[in-house]
């Protein structure tokens, strides 16, 4: 597999975000314009697919629960 192809998974952000790298270099290599070197490849990788593991678990664990009050349940209405 190429690094384009590795990277197809990530949004240009999140390149920027996890490696802190210029923007302009996360959409070259998206687009396959420019590629850090073959030995610095794998390197940069693990720390974008370790930063998206550690935002996917965080996200997960934070979602928010889908509860009704009291007052929104069906049949609780007062009647005046």
């Amino acid at each position: 597999m190429s690094f384009t192809e590795d990277l197809a998974p990530y949004t240009a952000p999140e390149i920027v975000q996890f490696l802190g790298c210029p923007r302009a270099t996360a959409y070259q290599w998206k687009d396959g314009r420019r590629m850090p070197p073959e030995w610095q490849q794998a390197h940069w990788l693990s720390i974008i697919t370790a930063g998206a593991k550690k935002i996917k678990k965080h996200n997960k664990a934070s979602l928010p629960t889908m509860t009704r009050t009291e007052s929104s349940r069906k049949g609780s209405r007062k009647s005046s």
